[in-house]
């Protein structure tokens, strides 16, 4: 609901894709400097706990957006910048539970239905939000979507506990982590260690930086370019929810198709299709000024994009050390918070004095991510996670 309504906010406020651009960027600024922190908490801490912890302080934090109603429209960006730090713990702690829960050769099928999952809250979140936007404004958004955190928070107590064994750490990660923890540093430390070590990682954070960028681009210019093509955050509810529909059927088949010892491959061929369907459906517009096409090139594009969430996800669980996973994931989610930030700023900046077209940055991003984890891949030889 968010997702339509905070970007679309701060642009009939000010008229200005740089200032949606610096709202898109405060909810992008946590993840680089508080990512790995995050990533080592979960390592080492119940993630159910940290899961439960942070869903109820995004539910109180979420309702300061009715302050909306009332104040500058600066203060929501503060707002959503508070809501990004503690959102910091959500992703690690994820990514270390799921191992826990299902066998290793079950985590493509599922990471997949967890994305269909998170597809289908995107499927009536979009369409809802910009509803309650148009009709109440966004402190009725706030309200929803606050009721939705606390309802996250009372389905993960329902998990049983988790608490990895710190004891599996290879020894140079245990010193690493020793010598630097407690702080910000010990998330850093153990995790980039862990992705010098292991190269296929080492290209994972390659193809995740390149996507971030293009991502940043969309998070920036998406409510804009909605507004200037088609003219209404309706348009863009709707863009938003016929992308959440090819996410879930996407995720659904996925789930099935999805193999452990071909996720590179998969990797590859999902970003490859992501920035040829993304040049297509973001260009055509000037030819064709119809919704239309956009909504079944943004459906279709579901497929591929969930099959990059879903290798992508899984291989952040196989690959790294076990006792790690939290840390890796962390540095890899400051990478992408650090692309991104790049992409919203740049591309925010560049807009205001070109045209809100930048947002086709994404395609070439995708493409050359795509063409990277081919060109890393060894013939006849499949991946095997780490142990």
């Amino acid at each position: 609901m968010q997702l339509v309504a905070l970007p679309y906010f701060v642009f009939e406020r000010t008229g200005s894709a740089f200032a949606t651009a610096l709202a898109a960027g405060a909810q992008a600024l946590p993840g680089v400097t508080l990512g790995p922190l995050a990533g080592a908490v979960a390592d080492s801490r119940d993630t159910r706990r940290l899961l439960i912890g942070a869903n109820v302080v995004l539910a109180v934090l979420t309702l300061a957006f009715c302050l909306a109603a009332v104040a500058p429209w600066w203060v929501v960006v503060v707002v959503a910048f508070l809501q990004a730090v503690v959102a910091q713990l959500v992703g690690p702690a994820e990514i270390v539970l799921v191992p826990s829960l299902v066998p290793t050769a079950s985590l493509p099928a599922a990471n997949s239905l967890s994305a269909a999952n998170n597809s289908l809250a995107r499927l009536i979140g979009p369409a809802v939000g910009g509803l309650l936007y148009v009709a109440a404004g966004l402190p009725a958004v706030a309200v929803a979507n606050a009721l939705s955190f606390a309802v996250a928070a009372l389905l993960v107590s329902r998990i049983s506990p988790s608490r990895p064994q710190l004891s599996e750490h290879p020894q140079e990660l245990q010193r690493l982590m020793r010598a630097a923890w407690p702080g910000l540093s010990g998330g850093w430390v153990a995790g980039w260690a862990e992705i010098q070590w292991r190269p296929p990682l080492r290209r994972l954070l390659v193809f995740i930086l390149l996507t971030g960028v293009g991502e940043g681009c969309v998070s920036a210019l998406l409510a804009p370019y909605t507004a200037e093509v088609f003219g209404s955050s309706t348009a863009l509810g709707l863009l938003l929810t016929c992308q959440a529909a090819g996410g879930i059927a996407g995720a659904l088949i996925m789930s099935r198709w999805v193999m452990i010892d071909r996720l590179p491959q998969t990797l590859a061929a999902a970003a490859l299709a992501c920035g040829v369907v993304l040049a297509v459906m973001i260009g055509y517009p000037p030819f064709y000024p119809r919704l239309w096409p956009a909504l079944v090139l943004i459906a279709i594009a579901g497929l591929p994009f969930a099959a990059v969430a879903a290798a992508q996800a899984t291989l952040l669980q196989v690959l790294p050390h076990p006792a790690v996973r939290g840390s890796v994931y962390g540095v890899a989610v400051a990478a992408a918070g650090a692309a991104q930030l790049l992409g919203i700023l740049t591309s925010g900046y560049l807009a205001d004095r070109t045209s809100v077209y930048l947002l086709l940055a994404d395609a070439p991003c995708y493409l050359l991510a795509g063409l990277l984890i081919l060109a890393g891949r060894r013939p006849n030889r499949a991946l095997t996670p780490s142990s």
